[in-house]
Formats: C-alpha cells, sequence, structure tokens
C-alpha cells in the first residue's frame, strides 16, 4: 500500500464505525464500498428510517477514490450563478453531457443526473458540507457550474461528512472485508459472500444489495480486455508509480455479470494528464504546450480530444505551465518535492529549462495573453480564461495520460435498479457510482463524477428504503 493511501486511511478510521464481525442476522440492505455512492446511499436510506445496514468494504479505511478526489460538483445553481452574471440551464448540461459522451449515453440517465444534481447538492450542503458562494469551470467542464469545499482534501471532506452522518443514523461498517460474489436464489439476489479480515469466507444475507464499488481502472487485464493499448505501461492516477493501492479492480462488475447483468460502454476508459505538471483543478489558468514550446490543443476541450492530441504528438512530449496567479491544487508540494514540477523567475529562464527556443516560447505566451485579454482564442478556440501567464515564479512541468476514470459499467435505470441482459431489473439489486455506465457514454464531462455519486448514491438508498418499507 502507497503512502498516500495510508495516510489518507489513517486520517478516515477514526471516522468509521466499525463490527467486529457481521452477525448471522438478515440485514435490510448490505452496500458493498464506502466512497461517495456508498455513503450517500447508507445516508440516504438511514434517514428514511430504516434500520439494519451494513456497509462492507476491502480496504483497512473508507473512501476509494472518492478519497483523492480533487472535489468539484457540478450543478445547476441559479441564484449562485445569477451573482456571478453567469447564464445556465439544465437543458444546456444535458446537451454538454450528450455531446461530450458521443451520444452514447442513455438519456434517461443524463436527465435523471441534471435534475436532481441541485437538490442533492443542497441535502450535502445542509450535511454541513462548507461549499465556497462562488462556482468555477472544472477542468473538461465546458462551462462554470462546479462547486467546491475549497480544501485541499475535498474528496476526504465530504467522506467525513457523509461518514459521520450514516453513523450518527445507525449504519455499520465492516472494514478488511471483501465482497466475493452475489447470492442469487430464486431469482433474486439475497446477500453476499465475503472474505473477512482473518480470511475466512461468510455469507451474509439481506433483502438489498447495492453495488458502489467504482470502476476497473487498476485492474490491466481487464482493461485490455476493451482497449489493447491501456497495458501496464499506463498507470492509473491512484497509483501513478505502479507500486501502491488500487481500489478500483471492477470487483462489483465481474460478481454481477456472473449472475446475468448487463454491461454498457467498457471501451470507454478516461486517460487524463493529472501526475506531472498539471497543478490546476479548473480551466483558465495553464498553458499547453510541445517540445518545441508551442501550443498543439484547447486547453479546455473535451479529455478525449486533449488525449488524443496528445497521442498524435511526435514525441509524446507535453509541458504544462502556470504562473503565481493560479490556484494550485494539493500536489503542489509533492510534485516540487519531487522534482515532477521546477520554477522559473522569468520566460527566459523558463525555456532555458524546458530546452525550447526563447524566442519560440515568448512568442508563444505572447500570444496566449493577447487570446486571454480577449477572451478569444484564434488558433484552437477556447473561450475559457481566467488569467494571463505572466506573474512569476512560472510552474512548469511534462506531463503524461494515466487510466483515470471508467465511463463504462452495470447497466442501470433511473431507479438505479441493476438490468440483465433482457433490460429486467434483477431483482433486489442496484448499483450507483463509477461502477455503472450509461450516465457519461463516451467521455464525460469534468465535475460530474462526484455528483453523478451522489445522486445516484442517494436515489438507490431512498429506492431501496421505500421498497422494503412497502413490504
Amino acid at each position: 500500500m502507497n503512502r498516500r493511501f495510508f495516510l489518507l486511511g489513517s486520517l478516515l478510521l477514526s471516522y468509521v464505525p466499525t463490527l467486529s464481525a457481521a452477525s448471522e442476522k438478515e440485514y435490510s440492505l448490505i452496500i458493498i464500498g464506502s466512497g461517495a455512492a456508498g455513503l450517500s446511499a447508507a445516508a440516504a436510506a438511514a434517514e428514511t428510517g430504516l434500520k439494519d445496514i451494513l456497509v462492507i468494504e476491502k480496504a483497512p479505511f473508507i473512501g476509494g477514490h472518492t478519497a483523492l478526489s480533487g472535489g468539484s460538483v457540478n450543478a445547476v445553481d441559479p441564484e449562485m450563478q445569477l451573482r456571478q452574471g453567469i447564464k445556465d440551464s439544465p437543458e444546456l448540461w444535458e446537451q454538454q453531457i450528450l455531446e461530450t459522451g458521443a451520444y452514447r449515453n442513455d438519456p434517461a440517465l443524463v436527465r435523471t443526473l441534471v435534475s436532481n444534481a441541485y437538490p442533492t447538492f443542497q441535502w450535502l450542503s445542509g450535511l454541513g458540507i462548507p461549499f465556497q458562494e462562488e462556482v468555477f469551470e472544472a477542468w473538461s467542464g465546458k462551462h462554470k457550474r462546479a462547486h467546491s469545499a475549497g480544501s485541499k482534501r475535498n474528496g476526504m471532506l465530504y467522506l467525513r461528512t457523509l461518514n459521520r452522518h450514516a453513523r450518527d443514523l445507525g449504519v455499520q461498517m465492516l472494514l478488511n472485508t471483501k465482497a466475493e460474489r452475489l447470492i442469487f436464489e430464486d431469482g433474486r439476489v439475497q446477500g453476499i459472500s465475503v472474505i473477512d479480515k482473518n480470511k475466512r469466507q461468510r455469507l451474509i444475507r439481506a433483502k438489498a444489495v447495492l453495488i458502489a464499488t467504482g470502476g476497473f481502472t487498476g485492474n490491466i487485464s481487464m482493461r485490455m480486455r476493451y482497449d489493447q493499448r491501456l497495458d501496464g505501461n499506463i498507470r492509473s492516477t491512484a497509483d501513478p508509480n505502479g507500486t501502491g493501492y488500487d481500489s478500483a479492480s471492477g470487483d462489483g462488475i465481474l460478481m454481477a455479470e456472473t449472475i446475468g447483468a448487463k454491461t454498457v460502454d467498457m471501451d470507454a476508459i478516461q486517460l487524463i494528464p493529472l501526475q506531472g505538471g498539471r497543478l490546476l483543478d479548473y480551466v483558465g489558468g495553464d498553458i499547453f504546450l510541445d517540445s518545441s514550446g508551442k501550443r498543439f490543443v484547447d486547453e479546455s476541450a473535451e479529455v478525449r480530444f486533449v488525449s488524443e492530441a496528445f497521442l498524435n504528438l511526435p514525441d509524446r512530449v507535453m509541458w504544462v505551465v502556470t504562473d503565481a496567479q493560479s490556484t494550485k491544487n494539493s500536489g503542489l508540494e509533492a510534485k516540487l518535492l519531487t522534482g515532477v514540477v521546477d520554477t522559473a523567475g522569468s520566460i527566459q529562464e523558463l525555456a532555458d529549462k524546458m530546452g525550447v527556443d526563447r524566442a519560440v516560447l515568448k512568442y508563444t505566451i505572447d500570444r496566449y495573453n493577447k487570446f486571454a485579454e480577449q477572451g478569444r482564442d484564434e488558433d484552437f478556440g477556447k473561450t475559457t480564461f481566467t488569467q494571463k501567464i505572466e506573474k512569476p515564479p512560472f510552474y512548469f512541468g511534462k506531463e503524461r495520460f494515466d487510466a483515470h476514470f471508467s465511463c463504462g459499467g452495470l447497466k442501470i435505470n433511473p431507479s438505479a435498479q441493476v438490468l440483465d441482459q433482457a433490460d429486467r431489473p434483477i431483482k433486489n439489486l442496484y448499483a450507483a457510482g463509477e461502477v455503472t455506465g450509461g450516465i457519461h457514454g463516451a467521455d464525460r464531462l469534468g465535475g460530474d463524477s462526484l455528483i453523478s455519486c451522489f445522486v445516484f448514491g442517494r436515489i438507490a438508498g431512498l429506492k431501496i428504503a421505500e421498497e422494503l418499507n412497502r413490504r
């Protein structure tokens, strides 16, 4: 396990209510996975008064990929956006999701996401998450509708808030417990088989099961089933050195497939630049350059277009440059310490350290700054600028692309029910978060990942509670 996950785990463990062992009783709801989707479901279900909710987590700490998230949360927010003079609408957001997904999305799921995003955002705010009073455009987000709590560890903040709320409502949790298979009897899911922390196999019965295990970006062989290019040379953003821990191993998808669940968009695996020179979680404050010091892409374009432009560079060398004015993310200190990112006191020094011609780099940055001032990029069509690149010190580093997000997964309906090969709900089985497909299509907007986990996790929790309370 790498140091980053160890530190995150030690911070999160103190907030986790645990059981020494699962009892033999039947639970109302078992949730597999303790990230944003799983904890949202647990909290929402418990709010209705549903008892006997158990969260299963294979790691020794909660969180999954959410713990590492920068924390951008998209939602059309009429009041806040109006104060900033931003025009937006659910219809615009829905259209941008469909365009980004190459229209491979399930329109019903997109509408469900968009229509539930703001109420879910208000729910999260009501739980005590201190979202800032300003929206911004998340990187590759296409529009200023992203919210953030302003913390360097937003994902951890969201997790602690949800976990504390769920704990107060009586939700129980088992850590170091890996779900192995679904108990499928008499045409319905009736629980799960797990391997507990003592390596013992156990059967835990439940009236409903929610899979919230995340995607499969950390499973190389599974990635290569759908894209042969994504071999071991492509790392994941959760385990950039290939020596640590990545919880996104596709467990939930594989378990559900064995009982006939349908998957969609499994080839839509998103690669992003994150571990190198990119320091910003928003659009408009940095510039992408090739090995000669020239721009080669609209920095605000959809991720798949930026990654394709990178792959088309003859030497696949990409520099990212920002300056002292921008708001850096939590990776800055580590990247400076390890030399991934360096600083320069002038454009001349920047050119020398990058190994590019001084005149070429000066021309590139001057031209970019002219576009930033006029708000229109005449070379690549960029329209979102938050600043010029002009105030030293300049921060820069080479960037690379890693597997970041699985857009595909289990097929669900708007009630978060998992569907079989004939598109019929599998009784008592639900899914939410990155383990599902159909919401994003071929690619996803920046800022849409966490909100889709929150929205569909909450929907699942409420629907399950409603169904069980009717019985």
